[in-house]
């Protein structure tokens, strides 16, 4: 049986199976390495938790989120200036830790910021994940008591 067939076969055997053919596909493709890297990268590397204080066609808000990337370039990706303008006035909190600790971080300031969601009819990814900017202090706040709690957090998240 080819590689190839080996392949196919294992994504329905065990873990054990299917490490056996990773192992064998970087064996004969070095360059596949080069790729699983950067995905592990996404599940298991560095990200960036960040608060921003950005214009969204000229409307001042909030957003929190994480990233893999800078915080500004995540902002000029294609997928957020199609629809509207972003500007970003001010990168207020952006502090790197582990992937999994990263997500849990994020997800928790999320929640506890929800009450300063604002509604919005906005054509972009996290649309309802921006926050009044009159709330600035309070999220900050949240931010820096939460943040130590994840410092130490190391585990994998989803690929996204």
């Amino acid at each position: 049986m080819n590689l190839y067939e080996q392949y196919e076969n294992s994504k329905t055997e065990g873990i054990d199976d299917k490490i056996k053919i990773i192992t064998n596909l970087i064996t004969e493709y070095p360059k596949i390495a080069d790729y699983l890297y950067n995905r592990i990268d996404t599940c298991f590397g560095k990200h960036i938790v960040y608060v921003v204080h950005m214009k969204v066609d000229g409307i001042d808000m909030i957003k929190i989120g994480y990233t893999k990337n800078s915080v500004t370039g995540r902002f000029s990706e294609k997928r957020w200036t199609d629809h509207h303008k972003i500007e970003i006035v001010e990168v207020l909190r952006e502090n790197t830790l582990q992937a999994k600790g990263a997500v849990d971080f994020e997800k928790q300031l999320k929640s506890v910021c929800s009450i300063f969601t604002i509604e919005s009819n906005l054509k972009l990814p996290g649309k309802n994940e921006f926050m009044n900017i009159e709330n600035l202090n309070e999220i900050l706040t949240h931010y820096d008591t939460l943040y130590p709690k994840y410092q130490n957090i190391i585990g994998l998240k989803s690929p996204n």
